[in-house]
């Protein structure tokens, strides 16, 4: 039996479907656009060789990364899902490519690929088992998955984090290591499935000041609990350090992640 891929997008204040064929998609999709209603289209696309697809485009007023995602996920029904953001092209084989990663490795319920990009993430040259540091070093749009292992391990984005929480990013680190401490196997291959549109603006990041080293410090006891995420805070202060000082001195940043570790839920503004 053919296995079947859904990309999962997520997006903003989208007014039609156009941003289905600007992906270059070439499989079905569920595109979850936050605006100002609720609405659910199922449509019919035809893609650059002619192929007709599924959208399913889930229009909401709710708000958050995550928890559009977690969306995604419900209103998925393809056997593998690629995460995707709305300023990403597909390579032409990426389906093919996934489907071949899941024949070669019968046994991984996640695979991470690589995406193209112009903010210097690097990948190792080799296919390899993903682990709990591995799993630290993937962004949310390198992940595949299958959907039901996913569904049946109760796994999902946490919806406290990533863009539009205002607590940072991170999220698909704790969707792996909750993947990880739940027994899934998680395998990295070293193939191109898509790439970022130059100069896309980050949701989150604004710069290296003390909300984001504290929601770093946040974050990162959510994945790692306080003994750990404690121990990182030092290595995270030292080893970026020649990112951050033209804004802020390491020993501010440190004292500010480890603020942000100390507080179990996150404060109000």
């Amino acid at each position: 039996m053919n296995k079947t891929i859904e990309i999962l997008m997520s997006a903003m204040h989208q007014t039609d479907a156009s941003l289905v064929t600007a992906s270059r998609a070439r499989t079905d999709i569920v595109l979850v656009n936050q605006c100002d209603r609720e609405e659910l289209l199922t449509l019919t696309y035809t893609d650059e060789a002619g192929q007709h697809h599924k959208a399913t485009i889930v229009s909401t007023r709710e708000r958050g990364l995550s928890r559009s995602r977690n969306m995604a996920i419900r209103h998925a029904t393809a056997d593998i899902c690629v995460i995707a953001d709305d300023d990403e092209v597909f390579d032409d084989a990426y389906a093919d490519i996934i489907l071949k990663a899941y024949e070669d490795y019968p046994e991984a319920d996640i695979i991470a690929f690589q995406v193209e990009n112009d903010i210097k993430l690097t990948y190792p040259d080799k296919p390899a088992r993903v682990g709990y540091k591995r799993a630290m070093q993937t962004c949310s749009l390198e992940i595949t998955f299958r959907r039901q292992r996913i569904i049946d391990k109760g796994i999902s984005f946490d919806e406290e984090m990533g863009s539009g929480t205002g607590h940072g990013a991170c999220e698909e680190i704790k969707f792996l290591f909750d993947s990880l401490r739940r027994g899934l196997r998680i395998q990295y291959v070293p193939m191109m499935i898509a790439r970022l549109h130059k100069d896309s603006a980050s949701q989150w990041f604004h710069g290296y000041d003390r909300r984001y080293f504290f929601n770093q410090g946040w974050a990162t006891r959510r994945f790692l609990g306080p003994f750990f995420a404690t121990l990182y805070a030092f290595y995270y202060g030292w080893r970026k350090r020649k990112l951050y000082q033209s804004d802020i001195s390491m020993p501010t940043a440190i004292a500010y992640i480890l603020k942000g570790i100390c507080h179990r839920k996150y404060p109000e503004k």
